[in-house]
């Protein structure tokens, strides 16, 4: 059994992923601002009302309900006409969030991140189904952004030996 951190668990993905990890037997708590979640999808965890790009509020939630094996990272801004029509939001709430969850994380001692990253890190291949090798070519900033967080957990797995995986998820 595991202890997790789950980022986005109010939302629809996040409150699925909770529930399937609090019947597998891991303990599990949840960080999510509810802008896009609700509190009532969380069940069976505690619900951190906190952006998971607040450096201090992360450093509470880690020092109070961890440690932590693992950050499951589900949070993120997803649309991609709102990353072409505000592409700055995007890297800060994706990109800088991120790399403050990561870096809390690092210092609190987890060793697995899993990222809900997106099919848009391959832009428009020529083929489908897509292979995890083909190379990222994203043609937005929500794609953008997601390719570089991807780039971020490999730098830091090379540094500081965190494992990562990133589930690329497409709604076609």
């Amino acid at each position: 059994m595991a202890n997790l951190l789950v980022t986005g668990g109010a939302g629809y993905i996040g409150s699925h992923v909770l529930r399937a990890l609090l019947r597998a037997r891991h303990t599990a708590v949840v960080v999510d601002d509810l802008r896009n979640g609700r509190a009532d999808f969380v069940e069976g965890a505690p619900l951190l009302r906190r952006d998971c790009g607040d450096r201090n509020a992360l450093g509470r939630a880690f020092a109070s309900h961890g440690p932590f094996d693992a950050v499951i990272h589900l949070a993120a801004r997803a649309s991609v006409a709102e990353s072409v029509a505000n592409p700055l939001l995007y890297y800060r709430e994706n990109v800088a969030g991120s790399q403050v969850l990561i870096e809390t994380a690092l210092q609190h001692g987890v060793r697995a991140f899993v990222l809900s990253s997106t099919a848009a890190v391959y832009g428009n291949p020529d083929f489908q189904p897509i292979p995890e090798s083909a190379p990222l070519a994203p043609i937005n900033p929500y794609g953008a952004s997601k390719a570089m967080v991807e780039r971020m957990l490999a730098d830091v797995e090379a540094a500081h030996g965190m494992r990562w995986t990133a589930l690329r998820l497409s709604l076609i």
